[in-house]
């Protein structure tokens, strides 16, 4: 008998302890743990007193139980600028508001003029001229121009196109492409730095097209081969199927006279290539491999050979030699 009584009280003295610790607990979540201080982590141009007023944060709100994800989403719906939003407690007493800028990476041009995008694809606003420094995206047709929306376009290919792209220039931290143009879907180009032009032809395989051509860009100024004033073009039409690129400069580029080629700006085969089989004077596909699904980044070494019997250069041809690839 003497037993069970001492464990009913032991039993009773876990309990009130419990309660003890539990109402201690939440005396401190409900009565000390109050907002007192709120930070800010950078403000993308926009004034504090509003980012906490949109957010709802007060002082004297519990610290502990305020929800802070549905507020973090407000914050970059409602200032378009704010690419980031992270509300960050710090027990007792201080919220600390994180902010990521964001910076305008596209100038599409619309109807109402050029969308400021960044570079996640977040509409920032319209404007009457491109945002300078910017690539300008010519012929998407964009749909979608609400200020901190993502932007969407009425053709899916377009779409693919331009996240291709736009993630290829992202991953190889590309800053100097001028242009993207998409007005003819078979023809598409890309300038970069108002003077080397990507022509990428038709939209399949942009990715893998993007890729092999800023790669051969690298290896081609590494090599010297092109410096910061020749003006050319790179002809990225076949990189899927052959795995070769073409690369022509255009010597008379201060007279704007177009070299020969057909539509696509492709030559007749005497012009230097990227490829690797030494074919037309050409050199070594700049991803080292030659079965056109790799990485644009892998080792060359091997495949720089020197073909002395094709690298003789024909006078009276504008090509470039992009032997040094």
């Amino acid at each position: 008998m003497r037993k069970k009584k001492s464990r009913a009280l032991l039993l009773f003295n876990i309990i009130a302890f419990s309660v003890v610790v539990i109402g201690a607990v939440l005396l401190c979540i409900f009565v000390f743990f109050k907002v007192g201080n709120v930070t800010f982590t950078s403000d993308a141009g926009y004034d504090e007193a509003d980012i906490r007023r949109v957010c709802g944060i007060n002082e004297g709100d519990n610290l502990v139980l305020l929800e802070t994800e549905s507020r973090e989403k407000v914050l970059e719906h409602r200032f378009p600028y704010i690419e980031n939003a992270k509300i960050v407690k710090h027990i007792p007493s201080t919220i600390e508001i994180e902010i990521t800028p964001a910076e305008t990476a596209f100038s599409v041009a619309c109807d109402a003029g050029y969308l400021y995008v960044s570079a996640s694809g977040k509409v920032l606003e319209i404007a009457s001229q491109p945002c300078e420094g910017t690539t300008v995206v010519l012929g998407a047709n964009a749909t979608n121009t609400k200020p901190s929306e993502t932007i969407t376009f009425g053709d899916d290919s377009v779409k693919e196109v331009y996240n291709a792209i736009a993630e290829q220039m992202t991953k190889n931290e590309t800053q100097n492409v001028t242009e993207i143009n998409m007005t003819n879907p078979y023809d598409l180009t890309l300038t970069y730095d108002n003077r080397i032009t990507f022509r990428f032809g038709n939209m399949n395989g942009m990715s893998y097209k993007m890729a092999f051509g800023l790669e051969m860009l690298r290896q081609m100024e590494t090599s010297g081969e092109i410096t910061e004033e020749t003006v050319g073009s790179i002809d990225l039409s076949v990189v899927p199927e052959k795995n070769k690129a073409f690369y022509e400069e255009d010597r008379n580029a201060a007279s704007a006279t177009p070299a020969p080629g057909d539509a696509a700006g492709r030559t007749d085969g005497t012009d230097s290539t990227a490829n690797g089989d030494g074919e037309n004077g050409d050199t070594a596909n700049p991803t080292g491999d030659t079965d056109g699904i790799t990485d644009p980044a892998a080792d060359d070494s091997g495949d720089n050979t020197d073909d002395s019997g094709d690298n003789t250069d024909d006078s009276g041809d504008n090509t470039g030699d992009a032997e040094n690839v």
